[in-house]
């Protein structure tokens, strides 16, 4: 009987420590892990508020809720609840309230129940959420006055009167069809008395207006606009203001975009973001600043190298904070208003996706590290404090080693960094498959902290190291190199991604004969280009990504593109073997193409459109190539649109990879 007890308790201290050891990171386990977005720090500097979007995978939907942790005890409360997501949160300038937008049904102050549209709430420091604002259609933002009485809104503005018509009439023949020559419809502005609940239409704005943002007397506002609306406009931001009154002036007209502006806390002052080369996406972002006495215009971070992601002013107004992309890290700094010098205020190990600085001037931020999830941290005069533990959630999980790395391009001209993450339990000296990924844009780039848009660990978990390279043309470096592939796609950063694969295989970490290639978007061409200029690789995954110049020009909701990195639109020179819109296509040598291909698409994608991962299957499968063709059904660019489809995403990409790089 002792003899059957002893090996009963030992079996049953065995199961426990089974069950408390960590485990292998699985796709369903990635989706299921949460994190804190859009970080408000309350006045007073007691609470911040955040978002968290979870998925409900039973409905197929993202649900996103807002959250509050009390920064000096980390106790955390969900403030929001129920079927409809609540975004957005925004403290009123008292501290008082906390709004926020939903679609979630509620009463307005007459009795009636007002839903089916974006709305706004708020939700005193004690008590339930209670709705503020119900315009007719639904609210894209808004924000409180300086003086805490009253709130901005924007929403679409009705149609007008010719084109209330003419839907009418197409609804009566049920006609559902939309036309090139419909006008694009406007924005409108509206203001609420919050004492009295009074909602005003102040005037129409432009097709393109957004980003408002209150001047310190609570009479005007400052707002950018493109003009059309048009994501493919995205170069044309002009500055206006407007006062509560609906009168309306230009501030800026300067080629290029002006956008994301901030009043000072004098109100003497708007800073902005520009670029340093007007009509390409992939330039240099600086803060800028106009006088609002003599209108001159100067860049304040001019000296400064990185990009500037997001900006905010500090309350005495002698200095910004702002958020730099900065290799594969992103920390805050202090910007001198008067120098433009800059003093960093996070270290590298913390990439931060998100700022917000209060009126004490204390900041709160959402960083992330190679072993941690995203977390609220605030910086005040006692230094940087986390907030929150959502990285509790990794503990169950068995994670691969991760670092970064750096290579010297084969030309010389450039040290690529790269985020190596390898196999869990991996032996020094050990040859293992490797995955070769490429970021999208191409101005992006990896970042050196856990969370990786691709399934980096749970390849780790199957055996397999990847490898995400910052190759040239990606974002947090300088102009130079966030330029360097323009007019050179599928060149120099091409030979970047081969330099660091080759470097790897040097160090003796990864196996020549069993390697794998991927990526999404600009990704997703880098993938084909890779896979139509060489046999190394022994599996593709192809996601949304672009095969023919001519394709993507005629179906992306972004032409500009190509004439931003090929230099010209297709019809300005011969389209022979000189002209990039050929010689750069992953179309032209599908003949080369041998690797085993899985193809990924959306059907509503409207930056890379379906068409084009059509085109690669259809060439591939009469070339008898092995290829496989998955398209996800109303999934936008990204494939997240429903959370089941990043599932069969990560599940396939997985599935794909594994099983032809030799691993179980």
């Amino acid at each position: 009987m002792r003899t059957l007890l002893i090996i009963l308790l030992l079996t049953l201290t065995t199961s426990a420590a089974g069950q408390d050891s960590p485990r292998p990171l699985l796709p369903a386990d990635k989706l299921m892990l949460h994190y804190p977005a859009s970080v408000r720090l309350a006045p007073d500097g007691s609470n911040a508020a955040f978002t968290v979007r979870k998925a409900d995978t039973a409905a197929n939907r993202w649900i996103t809720h807002v959250y509050s942790v009390d920064v000096r005890t980390g106790t955390e409360r969900q403030l929001t609840f129920g079927a409809q997501s609540c975004t957005t949160p925004q403290w009123s300038p008292d501290g008082r309230w906390l709004g926020f937008l939903s679609s979630r049904p509620s009463v307005d102050r007459s009795g009636t129940l007002q839903s089916g549209r974006r709305m706004l709430f708020a939700i005193p420091r004690s008590g339930e959420p209670r709705l503020l604002a119900a315009p007719p259609r639904d609210i894209e933002e808004f924000t409180w006055s300086p003086d805490g009485g009253t709130v901005a809104l924007l929403t679409e503005a009705a149609a007008a009167s010719a084109m209330r018509d003419e839907n009418a009439r197409r609804a009566s023949r049920q006609l559902d069809i939309t036309v090139s020559s419909d006008p694009p419809i406007s924005r409108e502005l509206w203001v609420l008395d919050v004492s009295s609940g009074t909602l005003r239409s102040i005037t129409e704005l432009d097709p393109g207006a957004e980003g408002l943002a209150w001047f310190p007397d609570s009479r005007r506002l400052v707002y950018q606009t493109n003009y059309t609306g048009k994501y493919d406009d995205e170069q044309k931001w002009d500055l206006w203001s407007v006062s509560t009154e609906g009168a309306k002036e230009q501030l800026t007209d300067a080629p290029g975009p002006e956008h994301v502006p901030r009043v000072s806390p004098d109100g003497s002052t708007i800073a902005f973001l520009t670029q340093t080369v007007p009509d390409i996406e992939f330039a240099k972002t600086e803060i800028s600043l106009l006088d609002m006495d003599t209108r001159q215009l100067r860049r304040l971070t001019e000296q400064q190298p990185l990009s500037v992601e997001e900006f905010a002013w500090d309350p005495d107004g002698k200095s910004l904070v702002a958020l730099l992309n900065e290799g594969t890290s992103a920390t805050l700094h202090r910007v001198d208003r008067s120098s433009g010098a800059t003093r960093k205020l996070t270290d590298d190990a913390m990439v931060v996706q998100g700022m917000d600085v209060n009126a004490s001037g204390d900041i709160a931020f959402i960083a992330g590290g190679v072993a941690a999830m995203r977390e609220v941290h605030v910086l005040d005069r006692g230094g940087v404090r986390r907030c929150t533990d959502f990285s509790a959630q990794l503990e169950s999980f068995s994670l691969g080693a991760q670092r970064v790395i750096t290579v010297r391009s084969s030309d010389g001209l450039y040290d690529i960094e790269a985020v190596l993450v390898l196999p869990t339990d991996y032996r020094r000296g050990e040859r293992v498959p490797l995955v070769l990924a490429y970021h999208g844009g191409p101005y992006g780039d990896f970042d050196n902290r856990f969370y990786q848009y691709y399934p980096a660990h749970i390849l780790a978990a199957r055996g397999v190291a990847t490898v995400m390279p910052n190759v040239r043309g990606s974002s947090g470096y300088d102009d130079a190199f966030g330029q360097a592939n323009r007019y050179d796609l599928g060149g120099g950063d091409f030979r970047d991604g081969m330099d660091v694969v080759d470097y790897l295989i040097r160090e003796g970490i990864a196996d020549s004969s069993r390697m794998a290639v991927m990526g999404g978007s600009y990704g997703g061409y880098m993938t084909n280009w890779t896979i139509s200029q060489t046999q190394r690789f022994r599996a593709a995954v192809s996601m949304y990504g672009i095969f023919s110049w001519l394709t993507d020009w005629s179906n992306s909701w972004q032409p500009s593109f190509e004439r931003m990195f090929l230099g010209h639109d297709y019809w300005e020179k011969p389209l022979d073997s000189n002209s990039l819109w050929i010689s750069r296509a992953p179309q032209t040598y599908a003949k080369n193409i041998t690797t085993p291909t899985l193809i990924l698409q959306g059907d509503a994608d409207v930056y890379t459109n379906v068409s084009n991962s059509r085109e690669m299957y259809q060439a591939l499968n009469a070339l008898g190539r092995e290829v496989e063709f998955v398209v996800y059904h109303g999934a936008g660019h990204g494939l997240r649109t429903y959370p089941n489809h990043w599932i069969d995403v990560m599940e396939r990409t997985v599935g794909w990879i594994t099983k032809r790089v030799g691993m179980p």
